[in-house]
């Protein structure tokens, strides 16, 4: 091959994905294994020291082959490195069952030009699966990379235009560095064509916020509360206006910190993958290296299952959680690129306020035939739900399940009536009150039909419930030693059910045990009934339990509610196909555009 014709075939490669180097606050290892020796320089480059290494196999910087061999078709796949000085490069294939062997290795002599080399070629048999890539990287004099990461073919050029579409609440810090890195990736691509942000809060007070928000790119929508359902939707709306038609709408939360390259990660996959959701995995905020979840799926009686979360991402034995390809029935919408002719076909989002609009919209795609693809490697941090502890959103966990049952009856039946007994009752039987009365309001709504569950008012509606929840005195508030109490594990929604004598007695532990003023039990994330067996114990706000709520048993609430749940769940064995019939037939005029836009009277598009 002619020079000319080998710096052609490197202009033309299309980049999949580049080697990070490691954000500022965010732990090392989850770019670059122990050992290695990089320091970053501007733009994304990296300076090797002389004798200096590095290693990739790590969550950020190794290549998911099988992932993207599961969707996309690759005939080959090669390494691109520019670098100033001569480096060694090894590429290492990780093996089904734990092994590994050497793909390729070759010398860059690093004049500063773009260097190809090919490593990998779809065979018509492999004897060995390979689940995933890694580089290696070494110098003996010190070398300046300015560019590394894995390429393919060249493709059909099929321009992509960008939409982001935000739904914020009073969040100003968080929301303004992700903002800042949206302002940042356009400056160096024309793919973003504008941010739009739909405020449910007060105005912004932050000066800085507010001088950002001056820029072209972003355009504000200032309306009522109407969750994140009804913020989404607006986001939806706003991406079909305008002179040009966005390829592709990006949903983010305003809770996230956001690494600007995780943009032009999806984007490269959604260019070669063709009509896919892209969904991007959610890492704790407060505790960086630890995942809260992968990817989605439902499992019985509607329940979500997260997957992988509490995951260690610095550990490298985390690298197996991908060695399967996921099978995601959803994305959360923390990070998530929708095509826009899949959001053409499937329209708006169930208006449910919050709670389950993502999840919904991911079984809509799936019936429509447009997979959810949670990319490995694709990740922000999002604030933890793991500590999040509000009565009020279990009325829409429970609701929003029961509606999506209606609304996908292919996918299984309503929950029957002693699993909503259960829901109510596991709450119950760890002290949460204000949980178990939202879910019995949840019941008796979603009874009641469309016209009560879901009004036209969503914010009045979401006021009304908070006054009724926030009428239940709180528990108090303390700070735990954690060190001198016993941890229980978190409640999992993969567990078998409990059988009906084991129910038994648990309520009989609440109701009889002795109660003492001591407190061993601290518990961080969802209690589970059978550990916390009817005992006090002390629910972490916080991954340090600086914050704690003191959850006791109250025993003559504990039996009206039980009271009220068992009479709920009779009825709810009567008049529950009678009700989903009604919600059957609204579901859809609840899911048009027209219902949408009277919730968005307060300011016309």
């Amino acid at each position: 091959m002619s020079p000319f014709d080998r710096r052609q075939e490197v202009l033309d490669a299309m980049r999949l994905q580049s080697v990070l180097t490691p954000l500022e606050g965010v732990p090392v290892s989850l770019y670059l294994q122990e050992g290695s020796r990089v320091e970053p320089v501007a733009d994304g480059a990296f300076r090797l020291p002389p004798r200096g290494r590095m290693e990739t196999d790590t969550y950020f910087n190794a290549f998911y082959l099988n992932v993207w061999r599961a969707h996309v078709r690759l005939d080959r796949l090669g390494v691109l490195c520019r670098a100033r000085g001569v480096v060694s490069l090894r590429v290492t294939a990780h093996l089904a069952g734990g092994g590994s062997r050497i793909l390729a290795d070759w010398m860059d002599e690093g004049e500063g030009a773009e260097a190809l080399h090919w490593v990998w070629t779809e065979g018509p048999e492999e004897e060995e699966e390979i689940l995933r890539l890694s580089l290696s990287v070494a110098t003996a004099e010190g070398a300046v990379i300015e560019e590394l990461g894995y390429v393919t073919d060249p493709v059909a050029d099929l321009p992509l235009r960008l939409v982001v579409g935000i739904c914020t609440m009073n969040r100003e810090a968080l929301l303004e560095g992700t903002l800042l890195a949206l302002s940042h990736f356009a400056a160096q691509s024309p793919t973003l064509q504008r941010v739009v942000l739909v405020n449910h809060g007060r105005p912004f007070q932050r000066s800085e916020l507010r001088h950002l928000l001056e820029r072209p790119l972003f355009r504000v929508v200032q309306q009522a509360n109407l969750g994140g359902s009804g913020g989404f939707a607006r986001a939806m709306i706003e991406a079909q206006e305008g002179e040009t038609a966005p390829t592709h709408l990006l949903l983010m939360d305003d809770d996230i910190r956001l690494d600007p390259r995780m943009i032009w990660r999806a984007l490269a996959f959604a260019r070669i993958a063709g009509e896919v959701a892209v969904g991007g995995q959610a890492l704790e905020l407060e505790r960086p290296h630890r995942l809260q979840e992968a990817w989605g799926r439902l499992g019985r009686n509607w329940l979500p299952m997260v997957e992988g979360g509490g995951t260690d991402l610095s550990d490298p034995a985390a690298m197996t959680l991908w060695e399967r390809v996921p099978q995601a029935d959803y994305n959360g919408w923390w990070f998530c690129l929708l095509p826009m002719t899949a959001v053409r076909r499937c329209g708006l989002p169930m208006p449910c306020f919050i709670r389950g609009d993502d999840i919904e919209y991911g079984l809509r795609l799936k019936e429509a035939g447009v997979k959810t693809v949670p990319l490995p490697g694709l990740g922000v941090w999002h604030a933890s739900v793991r500590y999040k502890h509000a009565g009020i959103v279990h009325y829409y966990d429970l609701r929003n399940s029961l509606i999506m049952a209606v609304a996908h009856p292919g996918l299984g039946d309503l929950p029957g009536p002693l699993h909503v007994i259960g829901y109510v009752l596991h709450h119950l039987l760890v002290h949460r009150y204000r949980s178990a009365a939202a879910c019995l309001m949840a019941l008796r709504d979603f009874l009641n039909g469309p016209d009560v569950a879901l009004s036209a008012d969503a914010a009045r509606l979401h006021r009304e419930l908070t006054r009724a929840v926030e009428g239940i005195p709180p528990p108090a508030r303390v700070s735990a030693r954690p060190e001198e109490m016993t941890r229980p594990d978190p409640f999992s929604a993969q567990a078998p059910d409990p059988r009906p004598w084991q129910v038994v007695r648990l309520v009989l532990m609440v109701l009889l045990r002795p109660q003492g003023r001591a407190i061993r039990l601290l518990q961080m994330g969802a209690p589970d009934p059978a550990r916390i067996g009817g005992q006090p114990y002390l629910l972490a706000l916080d991954p340090m339990a600086r914050s704690c709520l003191v959850m006791r048993p109250q025993r003559g609430r504990f039996l009206l509610y039980l009271a009220q749940t068992l009479w709920l769940g009779l009825q709810y064995a009567v008049w529950r196909r009678v009700a989903r019939r009604s919600w059957r037939l609204a579901l859809p005029r609840l899911l048009s555009r027209d219902r949408w836009l009277r919730e968005f009277a307060t300011r016309p598009l």
